[in-house]
């Protein structure tokens, strides 16, 4: 056999018998610069399903051309041999990332949901088509209702689509229900998986309206199937309820001016064209001269007279680097690496290319080619790297990392451009005021407790602790957003000595204005966050270590329920005493207190996963003290 067919030890040592002599003074024909000119087009492409799709189309456009310039010019049978197969795994890639894009389109209200509330958070398509198969969208007409006061069991968790519910409790109306929003959030998040319960309100359409309904059973499998929907749902119903307690403002007012739900919140720490140009070259291409290269000046018809005899078969060199190839585009797209292993092996193959071109075929436009697809790769392939490097977060920001932002899958490098650039790590000693009621101004700053206690205090009342990993004035930092100028009205103080992180206020809101994901994943935080503390606000039997528990859960399985929060602050007219009164847990905080519109569900047992997630947690202890 030729030295063409030498060994593969043989052609790594380079015998000097091998090697070109000198360089072929011709080009290849039209038909393969085209395929070059598609190449690398295709090897221009991005990461994701439409980067992959873009990156497929093409490479199959180069295949094709490279197939139909092996059978008419070059007369090599391992050439289109090799193009016609990567042609055929290309083609099979291109349709099988077609039909996963085909696969998580969604019916109009559907589509338009996931780009108002869940596209800004950054979940994938196939993560939302789970949420979105377990739900039903329904309708419901003008003044029909949705659930009746003391009637309706909770059996589901809706969320408005569009129209808008008037909801109301004893006949006095409480607040609107917009798109886009819950509807039954409070009545959700006040019970556990194994416990029914009743609507305490009515919800009344006011006009014609849609919503998406889950069943209740099934939603709780999915959670505990998948942890990241689990964390996604608890912080957006975190946020719903502090929105729905927060449009109460303009409702309630205290006889000093202030509202009522402001006062409490401020007390927390808050290929047809194609195939024709393809024939339009090939008919003008010309017929190969000498080992196959061609002069550019006869056509087609009389190249495919040339190839009666096939040219012998190519050096090993060549088919290790289509080899290459091969495995790069067989690789499954579901791999986390995928892009990395598939851009490395096309680096690779197109090295082998150039060692091939240079020492066996002679060919400078083969090497310039794949030496610019090498330079293409081989940058997307060192950015994909440096995207997925290590990135080392400050040791006392790990944990503050892990059970806040990496569950919304914030990505470190993110994380720590956001508390590398305008934050400080602070230190409060034992005892030291961290906001004094009435004097200290609420706009400078926004703080997260790393380390330590803080104790929160109204007038002298003890209003609930602050523990790690939780804001310290995420209600103010609210409330502010449409208020400024305004200070504290609690008290904030250390009883250990504290650790928190403190970010400017100004430099925090430009940031997140550069940043729409952030900015989104704060605002579900923050909201997530006012909620916690209202749930724990008060409550004497809540140990530190019960209370701990419950700040860093999501509050599916919590006993306190916002149900007879929202309605105590309704229904309480006598402004003083019904402060008094909620704030000393009278109907509202005492958690100990069983509902009479919940009981033990017959129907639907406890779930028993053992899956590290909030719904899954075993009863608080608190439950433990409920009187028989």
């Amino acid at each position: 056999m030729a030295s063409g067919n030498s060994s593969l030890w043989e052609a790594l040592l380079l015998l000097p018998g091998q090697t070109c002599p000198s360089w072929r003074h011709s080009m290849e024909g039209s038909v393969y610069q085209l395929a070059n000119i598609f190449f690398t087009l295709g090897y221009m492409g991005g990461s994701g399903l439409v980067g992959l799709l873009y990156i497929h189309l093409f490479l199959a456009s180069g295949f094709l051309c490279t197939s139909v310039w092996a059978w008419t010019d070059a007369c090599a049978a391992d050439i289109f041999s090799w193009n016609f197969a990567l042609l055929a795994v290309s083609a099979v890639q291109l349709s099988h990332i077609a039909y996963q894009l085909r696969s998580v389109s969604f019916q109009h209200d559907l589509q338009n949901l996931y780009g108002a509330l869940f596209q800004p958070l950054g979940i994938p398509l196939n993560i939302y088509k789970k949420i979105a198969t377990c739900c039903t969208v329904l309708s419901l007409e003008k003044d029909h209702c949705y659930a009746m006061e003391g009637k309706t069991p909770i059996e589901r968790l809706s969320l408005l689509l569009s129209g808008r519910i008037r909801v109301t409790v004893d006949g006095e109306f409480l607040h609107y229900i917009y798109p886009y929003q819950f509807l039954d959030s409070p009545e959700w998040d006040s019970l556990r998986p194994s416990e029914d319960g009743i609507f305490q309100v009515t919800l009344t359409a006011e006009t014609s309206c849609r919503f998406a309904a889950w069943r209740r059973k099934k939603l709780y499998l999915l959670f505990a199937q998948h942890r990241r929907i689990s964390r996604l749902f608890s912080v957006l119903i975190g946020k719903d309820i502090a929105d729905k307690l927060y449009s109460l403002n303009d409702k309630v007012y205290l006889s000093n001016g202030l509202h009522y739900f402001k006062l409490l919140t401020s007390c927390l720490p808050a290929p047809l064209m194609l195939l024709g140009l393809l024939f339009f070259l090939a008919n003008t291409t010309s017929a190969p001269s000498h080992y196959g290269f061609t002069n550019g000046m006869e056509p087609l018809s009389n190249q495919t007279e040339s190839c009666d005899n096939w040219k012998e078969i190519h050096h090993l060199v060549f088919h290790v680097a289509n080899l290459c190839f091969a495995i790069g585009l067989l690789i499954p797209t579901t791999i986390k690496i995928h892009m990395v292993l598939l851009r490395a092996m096309m680096s690779t193959g197109c090295a082998l290319f150039i060692v091939w071109a240079v020492l066996y075929r002679c060919a400078l436009d083969i090497m310039i080619w794949n030496s610019l697809f090498l330079i293409l790769n081989m940058l997307h392939f060192l950015y994909l790297l440096y995207k997925r490097r290590p990135i080392k977060i400050d040791k006392e920001l790990k944990v503050l990392y892990r059970r806040m932002f990496e569950p919304l899958h914030v990505p470190p490098d993110l994380f720590q451009r956001l508390t590398g650039q305008f934050c400080n790590i602070m230190t409060l000693k034992k005892g030291q005021t961290y906001a004094a009621e009435d004097k200290t101004s609420v706009d400078n700053r926004l703080s997260v407790l790393l380390k330590g206690k803080m104790k929160v205090s109204y007038r002298g009342h003890f209003l609930h602790n602050i523990y790690p990993t939780s804001f310290i004035d995420s209600p103010e930092f609210r409330s502010t957003q449409m208020h400024k100028g305004e200070k504290f009205q609690v008290t904030i103080v250390a009883e250990e000595n504290c650790k928190f992180l403190c970010w400017s206020r100004e430099r925090l809101t430009f940031f997140l204005e550069t940043e729409s994901f952030l900015h989104e994943v704060f605002k579900y935080l923050i909201g997530k966050d006012i909620t916690n503390k209202l749930y724990s606000l008060n409550d004497p039997t809540l140990n530190d270590k019960t209370a701990k528990k419950l700040e860093r859960q999501p509050s599916l399985c919590s006993q306190l329920t916002m149900m007879k929060m929202r309605n105590s602050m309704a229904s309480t007219s006598d402004t003083e005493d019904g402060l008094s009164h909620f704030l000393h847990g009278g109907s509202t905080a005492s958690s100990i207190q069983r509902s009479p519109y919940t009981r033990t569900s017959g129907k639907m047992k406890p779930i028993e996963e053992t899956i590290e997630d909030d719904v899954f947690e075993p009863p608080s202890p608190v439950a433990q003290l409920a009187p028989n």
